[in-house]
């Protein structure tokens, strides 16, 4: 059964069948001609090469069909579209067609017909277009925008159901009355871009209609009386009409559903005060490229506009009413080409004002000081103040101003200096000759220190001389053609420009002129410019410019090259770096300003499968002949060196990891070819498969199987490949050098309640991407060369079967390119001896056996290598280990993976497995507590947990570490992270023993005074790492040197330990300092007396983990959820909440103690003690 009958959607866009449409006229011509021949060519049984449309015809179910620029040419349509009588929606887009009458009877052929797209056509005449379409009693949707029609279509008026009419940018200059008349149910009309000179009033009939275009028409002497008729109106569009204020209807305030209102682009509008702007759902307004000197007090009632553009009128400052800013929703307001001549008095972030001649920017005010206000704008906007923006550095101090003299304070300091009197003769002539002298000496030394730099600014001009150039041959780098003659290179010598590609990290002559200003975005280039001074010297200019795409290595081999080049010519002059999008104006002048960027690179694999026969081999190319067990790599004599290492490497992928590493690799050079790659091109031989992989139960029962069905046997017994002639030599050019793939077709096949669609996935840039893959989907790719059917892993087995039998039943569409170029010879008028060849009886199996090879599935995870490269960003890297030497794989073995398993490490689960520890009880949680704590050298008293010598507890604020507040110690926030030194008492046996052998003759109370610090840094479970850095680089070494002094003995150290301990993972003798009063809150120490903090819900629980030492204090998000039966809660309400709830103002706070029905009696008074501790100096509250 047809899987095809079931299909309801299907996008057929950028399939040609161009080809196939001149193989139906050769085959028509020679079924007429009645002196054929059996010899002659057009008579030919040819296969199906190019797409076909026959299998459309099978399609019954078909609803919506899309042919967008398939290549559909003057009165061609496929004649299989008369079979489909459910069709609804047809697309004709971007074709070249001259008129639709090849189909007759539309009505009785498609009588579902609902929509028709034409659009991007060549339809000139009216009877290009059928009459009887517009008979199809469904028709609702009809689009023929974009061709070249110059009347209305006959027969239009006849669709009464039309909704929606798109004619735009045709050539039409009158339309019918009649159309209105009968089409009164539109909704969209679009007639913009045409010559209409007048509507028709009957427009009026149509008060359905919500969008009317209308733009770029010669509208002069049309009044548009009738669109005030329209109330249902929601967008219009009048731009490019030649608008007046004689022409306007004074009635167009009155459509009140209008949202979209375009008066732009060249009308002669100079005043619309005539409009009170009674439009309450406007929200976009476009003014721009007229005449107003002054908007509409109106404008300010638009309270809904969001989009308000009056850019290029004749706009003064006095011209904006002084209510706009009441416009809350305004997003845009594009002011730009007016005559503003100041901006308003307020801040404002962005406001465009180019192009104003007459704009006076104020000058920039002191600095804003405390308490200034909005008064000033404190932007610099002088040119100097703008460039040092441009170029990064910091705006100049306000103290550097230079502010101008003060006339009074001269004054004063005068009769200052007359009030002193008038100094001795004798002095004042010593102070003059000083200042002489003085004034000699600094000229001296100034003159000396001008020579100094004028020498060493010669000196540095000839700073290249100083630097050795490396003595390497170029030659046979840039002069490629020549390598072995300078003299014959011709790199630098000829003006001109010359440009190199880094291929393969070496440059390579691009030599077609053609090519020469067309770069693509994923490669680099070196460009030289070589012109000739007026004194016939040689003058060089180096450029190397890089692609927005390209890797990393070729941006730098692209600079290091165009220093090779420089050091090649003896050149003087510095390299330029060009990046695509930043290139410089003489940079593009080289290409005489035609400088044109392309998507990709040229090094992209592509890959088409090819017909196995020694006929497909083109000099040009590499092939890939793929026999399992063996892999031949054919390289052509004329290929280029990329393609032989790309064959070479998918190969390699290929025996890795499809063939387990068992496949062998043969290259296979032009006209030196084996005879086993004869053999199997020419079918008599095929090498031996590949093993099957055995399983455990596979080599237990390898003892029992027979000899005679081993498969080592078989491989022994495997006849060898007999002595083959080689094919006789024949033309092998016939690809021409531009063919090139089309681009690949992703379908995503869709499945419903008794039908399929098969709709196009959209490509960013016309390349495939693994992210367009959704593992629940079933996809076909037709990448030009071979069809793909991709199966994600979520996917149902019935939507997979679907898609298999629905791609083996479209092969006659897809793939497009299936011969990889050779069908390119099919479509000449004298088909060559290779055609004749290939269409012989004897060579017709090879086309059967060819189309079946065609559809490769491939699952997810298990996709192909030929697969994966058709993708940009599947290009896996092979695995290769460079460390291992010759003889670590000699005595190891190759498989990675065996000397892993190898040399993993044993698990000890005994940990597992032993049976838990017995939890301690309450009173021997508490006795540990108070043994640990009496080790500290004061130990805390009891239930009281606060800052003593023994513990400190820091945190860090503005990248300084200082000590946490009295109260708020014990207390710690889930942002930040803490310092606790802790002071114990060392009572260590290594001490001991020291202490005896060194000093047995002093006092003992010596050694009992010694101590040990511990520092715990305790980190939040939002907290950064970068404070545990910090303190691990810069801080604990000089902690550790302060901590470790001991006062009473230098000689003994005293011991300091470092421990790192997180949230929630605390260590247990760390739990027990703060005696069951450990609180973590949420957020930042610094944020601890924010009133945004204080007067939100608080919620925290209290729990326990094994024993009462592990006891916290928690805050949780303030919810029901939260609740647990088990554990304790404190809630704090803040005042604010209480006097709503309570209905009258107080300033008192209410926290709540919760007790779960499972949880301990001692957690309530635990409960209450802490919310003393944490609530007690934010206000005062009753406990509830």
């Amino acid at each position: 059964m047809a899987v095809v009958q079931y299909l309801r959607g299907l996008d057929l866009s950028g399939i040609n069948f161009e080809k196939h449409k001149d193989l139906l006229d050769k085959q028509r011509v020679a079924r007429r001609t009645q002196n054929n021949t059996e010899n002659d060519n057009s008579s030919l049984p040819l296969p199906s090469i190019w797409p076909s449309t026959e299998i459309l015809q099978d399609m019954c179910r078909l609803q919506w069909l899309k042919l967008k620029n398939v290549g559909l040419k003057e009165k061609f349509l496929p004649k299989e579209i008369t079979h489909l009588e459910q069709l609804e929606s047809l697309s004709l887009v971007r074709n070249e067609l001259t008129s639709l009458c090849s189909i007759k009877g539309w009505p009785n052929v498609l009588p579902s017909l609902r929509m028709i797209t034409c659009r991007k056509n060549e339809l000139t005449s009216r009877d290009a277009i059928p009459a009887d379409l517009f008979e199809c009693n469904n028709l609702q949707v009809v689009d023929f925008s974009c061709n070249q029609l110059t009347q209305l279509p006959n027969g239009i008026e006849k669709a009464k159901g039309l909704l929606a009419l798109n004619l735009s940018n045709n050539q039409i200059a009158l339309i019918s009355p009649d159309l209105f008349v009968q089409c009164t149910e539109l909704m969209f009309l679009d007639l913009g871009n045409n010559k209409l000179e007048n509507l028709p009033a009957q427009l009026r009939r149509c008060c359905s209609l919500q969008q009317l275009i209308l733009c770029n028409n010669p509208l002069r002497h049309a009044q548009l009386r009738s669109v005030t008729a329209l109330k249902q109106l929601e967008v219009l569009n009048l731009s490019g009409t030649e608008r007046r204020l004689d022409n306007i209807p004074n009635e167009l305030d009155k459509l009140e559903r209008l949202i979209e209102l375009d008066l732009s682009s060249h009308n002669e509008l100079s005043d619309l005060s005539t409009l009170t702007g009674d439009w309450p759902k406007l929200e976009y307004l476009n003014l721009s490229y007229n005449q107003l000197i002054h908007l509409p007090t109106g404008l300010i009632r638009l309270s809904c506009l969001r989009k308000l553009y009056v850019n290029n009128n004749q706009l003064t400052f006095g011209g904006i009413p002084s209510g706009i800013g009441k416009l809350q929703d305004l997003e845009i307001f594009d002011a730009s080409h007016n005559e503003l001549e100041t901006i308003p008095e307020k801040s404002l972030d962005v406001f465009e004002v180019d192009n104003n001649p007459q704009l006076k920017i104020p000058p920039r005010p002191p600095e804003l000081q405390k308490g200034a206000g909005l008064a000033f704008y404190n932007i610099d906007f002088s040119l100097d103040a703008q460039l040092r923006m441009m170029r990064g550095k910091p705006a100049l101090n306000t103290e550097t101003i230079h502010h101008p003299k003060d006339p009074a304070a001269r004054l004063r300091r005068l009769r200052r200096r007359r009030g002193e009197g008038v100094g001795k003769d004798s002095k004042c002539v010593l102070e003059g000759m000083q200042r002489i002298a003085k004034e000699k000496e600094e000229l001296l030394e100034k003159k000396e220190h001008e020579v100094e730099e004028e020498t060493r600014k010669l000196a540095a001009r000839r700073w290249q001389d100083l630097l050795a150039r490396p003595r390497l041959d170029y030659t046979g780098i840039f002069d490629e053609a020549y390598p072995l003659d300078i003299t014959l290179g011709d790199t630098g010598i000829n003006p001109g420009v010359q440009m190199w590609e880094l291929d393969q990290f070496y440059p390579k002559r691009v030599e077609d002129d053609v090519l020469q200003g067309h770069l693509l975005n994923g490669d680099c280039y070196v460009i030289l410019q070589t012109t000739i001074s007026n004194n016939q010297v040689f003058e060089w200019t180096i450029y190397y410019w890089i692609g927005s795409r390209s890797t990393k290595d070729k941006q730098t081999c692209a600079a290091i090259h165009a220093v090779n080049l420089r050091n090649f010519l003896g050149a003087e002059c510095r390299t330029k770096r060009e990046e695509e999008g930043d290139e410089s104006s003489e940079f593009i002048a080289l290409f005489d300003g035609n400088l044109i960027v392309l998507f990709g690179t040229e090094k992209r694999l592509k890959i088409v499968s090819m017909p196995l026969t020694h006929l497909s081999l083109d000099s040009k190319f590499s092939y890939l002949l793929d026999a399992q067990s063996h892999l031949y790599l054919w390289i052509g004599k004329n290929s280029r060196s990329i393609i032989q290492t790309k064959g070479r490497l998918l190969a390699e992928k290929i025996s890795v990891r499809e063939r387990r590493g068992e496949a062998s690799i043969h290259i296979e050079p032009e006209t030196r070819e084996s005879n086993a790659f004869w053999a199997i091109i020419t079918g008599v031989w095929l090498p031996a498969p590949l093993p099957k992989p055995t399983t455990n139960s596979d080599q237990k029962d390898h003892t029992i199987k027979p000899l005679d069905n081993h498969d080592e046997n078989k491989e022994i017994n495997y006849p060898p490949a007999p002595v083959v002639q080689p094919p006789k030599v024949v033309s092998r050019d016939f690809i021409p050098t531009d063919w090139q793939l089309p681009q690949p077709i992703l379908y995503d096949v869709q499945m419903g309640r008794g039908y399929l669609e098969l709709p196009q996935v959209e490509l960013e840039n016309g390349l495939l991407s693994k992210r367009l893959l959704d593992s629940k989907h079933v996809y076909i790719l037709d990448s030009g060369g071979q069809l793909f059917l991709w199966m994600g892993e979520k996917s149902s087995k019935f939507l997979r079967f679907a898609g298999y039998k629905l791609a083996l039943q479209l092969m006659g569409l897809m793939p497009r390119s299936r011969l990889g170029g050779l069908e390119l010879l099919f479509t000449e008028s004298n088909m060559s001896t290779l055609t004749q060849t290939l269409l012989n009886n004897d060579h017709v199996d090879w086309w059967n056996d060819f189309t079946d090879s065609l559809l490769q599935p491939c699952t997810q995870g298990a996709e192909t290598q030929i697969f994966k490269c058709q993708f940009c960003d599947w290009d896996e890297a092979l695995a290769v280990d460079f460390t291992r030497t010759a003889d670590s794989v000699a005595r190891r073995g190759v498989d990675i993976n065996q000397i892993l398993e190898k040399d993993k490490p044993a698990t000890d689960l005994r940990a597992l497995l032993a049976p838990r520890e017995t939890p301690l009880t309450n009173e021997e949680a508490l006795q540990m507590m108070a043994e640990w704590n009496d080790e500290l050298i004061e130990p805390p008293e009891e239930n009281i947990v606060e800052s003593s010598s023994a513990l400190q507890q820091f945190i860090m604020v503005d990248g300084k570490w200082i000590l946490v507040e009295n109260r708020w110690f014990g207390q710690f926030f889930n942002q930040d992270s803490y310092i606790l030194i802790a002071r114990y008492w060392d009572y260590d046996d290594e001490n001991k023993e020291f202490s005896e052998s060194d000093n047995q003759g002093d006092d003992t109370d010596e050694d009992s005074n010694l101590t040990k610090t511990v520092v715990y840094f305790w980190q939040g479970r939002e907290a950064s790492d970068l404070s545990w850095l910090q303190f691990e680089f810069s801080v604990r070494k000089d902690m550790q040197a302060r901590l470790s002094q001991n006062p009473e003995n230098v000689s003994r150290p005293l011991k300091v330990v470092f421990k790192r301990v997180k949230q929630q993972q605390e260590d247990t003798m760390f739990l027990a300092h703060f005696q069951r009063q450990f609180i973590i809150h949420s957020g930042h120490y610094r944020d601890r007396a924010e009133s945004s903090r204080l007067e939100r819900i608080q919620m925290y629980y209290i729990r326990a983990n094994g024993n009462l030492i592990s006891t916290r204090c928690i805050e949780v998000k303030p919810s029901v959820v939260n609740l647990n039966s088990c554990f304790t809660y404190i809630i704090k309400v803040p005042s604010h909440i209480v006097s709503v709830l309570e209905k009258k103002q107080t300033d008192k706070c209410h926290v709540y103690v919760w007790t779960g029905g499972k949880s301990s009696s001692e957690d309530k008074e635990l409960a209450i003690r802490l919310s003393e501790k944490m609530f007690s100096w934010v206000c005062s509250f009753p406990l509830l």
